[in-house]
């Protein structure tokens, strides 16, 4: 793990938006200073960074952003998250396949995915004849990708990868970037990468955690230093609108709790009626207002003090076990300050991150087995609540009869 000390500076703040370099920027949410969410280590003596972890609105584009950016070799080089953890992201992911694949006419398309993990998705693609390549900078996943046969460039994507793939491959049908666009500190690089890949026939699908569920669930969970923008349609095409990239269709995505699946071509398509329907619905909204924001500022200060409430009120009959040692795991505890006196240790199934300890609150985390044995006689934070029908089940099947808190979306509830 990086051995960092909590003065070295690991980050950058802006002064204009990212997305149209206004400097029309509104503050809307304060979640303090917090270590980068997966800063995860073995070592409590070693010590990490943090970073201010504010949220803010551009009053011209009406781009939602961070106002810090994190040096990405710190927060990807070596990455913790495996997407074929879970369970729900790999049904999803056949899914998503057959939905992407009827939306281009050729028979065998190459596929290029940004981002692409472990290949959990282009898997999928890959057993239904098409080529396909990855392109993750995650060295230890890139590797362990490739090694299962879902060749992976171990790369940051950007113009110049993007033309090192159409030298040393073909020209790509179809590229996809899921859950990625809202992490990348030189968007304007990658944008101009994805256009520059396919032609008028080809098709690019953007996938990302949508600001609509995300404003009105409540998901201030899901602000943590990796995720620099969070994108409505409205601020999403205007930014591919500038590399002559338009939306067409759409569909919803389970991931995240409720995420958005975009399609842009160069070709300006007229918009299916889906997405049709979602951009008028957003309209509607106001979700693209200020006052929107605001109002989303001030009701996640008042969840999370109340999530301490409830938690610290379980705790005193003993710390619980919580499940779920991801990213916004990090933001939810760090902001609500719940720590390890009330946490006795966090379940994850990704033995990646057996051993470790969570940043900023100091909770070891443990496989599903070992939580299992310190869950006897206690109740549990669902802290992995986007994937809560799944974990319950799971719990309950293996015989967990206690409570388990589930913080979102919107209120805290028991079951």
């Amino acid at each position: 793990m990086k051995n960092q000390q909590k003065n070295e500076r690991i980050f950058t703040e802006i002064d204009a938006c990212r997305l149209c370099s206004s400097n029309d920027l509104h503050e809307v949410l304060d979640l303090s200073s917090q270590p980068p969410a997966n800063s995860l280590r073995k070592d409590l003596n070693e010590l990490v960074p943090n970073a201010p972890l504010k949220l803010l609105q551009c009053g011209y584009c009406s781009g939602v952003q961070l106002t810090a950016t994190v040096d990405p070799a710190y927060l990807f080089s070596q990455y913790v998250w495996v997407t074929a953890t879970s369970a729900t992201a790999r049904i999803y992911s056949e899914f998503y396949c057959i939905e992407v694949l009827k939306r281009t006419a050729v028979k065998s398309p190459f596929v290029v995915e940004v981002a692409s993990n472990d290949g959990t998705f282009l898997k999928q693609f890959k057993e239904k004849g098409c080529s396909i390549l990855g392109v993750d900078p995650a060295k230890n996943i890139a590797t362990k990708a490739t090694s299962a046969g879902i060749p992976t460039l171990a790369e940051f994507f950007d113009v110049t990868i993007a033309q090192k793939i159409l030298v040393e491959h073909q020209r790509p049908n179809i590229v996809m970037a899921r859950n990625v666009i809202p992490h990348v500190k030189e968007i304007h690089s990658i944008v101009e990468g994805l256009s520059g890949l396919v032609n008028s026939d080809g098709i690019v699908v953007i996938e990302f955690h949508y600001a609509k569920t995300i404003a009105e669930e409540l998901h201030y969970d899901s602000i943590y230093h990796e995720h620099l923008f969070y994108f409505s349609i409205k601020s999403l095409s205007a930014l591919f609108a500038q590399y002559g990239l338009y939306p067409f269709d759409a569909f919803s995505s389970p991931i995240s709790g409720g995420s958005l699946v975009l399609f842009f071509s160069s070709k300006k398509i007229k918009p299916s009626i889906a997405l049709s329907d979602l951009i008028e619905t957003e309209e509607q909204s106001g979700l693209n207002h200020l006052s929107t924001w605001q109002k989303f500022g001030a009701e996640s200060k008042k969840h999370a003090d109340n999530l301490k409430k409830i938690v610290a009120k379980y705790a005193r009959n003993g710390p619980l076990v919580a499940y779920g040692a991801s990213a916004r795991s990090s933001t939810l505890m760090n902001f609500a300050g719940i720590s390890n006196q009330e946490i006795d240790s966090v379940i994850d199934r990704n033995p990646i991150k057996h051993g470790l300890y969570t940043p900023g609150t100091n909770i070891p985390i443990v496989s599903y087995e070992e939580g299992l044995k310190r869950l006897d006689g206690k109740h549990l934070l669902l802290l992995a609540w986007n994937f809560e029908e799944e974990i319950v089940q799971d719990l309950r099947a293996s015989g967990f009869k206690g409570d388990i808190i589930v913080p979102l979306p919107n209120e805290v509830h028991v079951r």
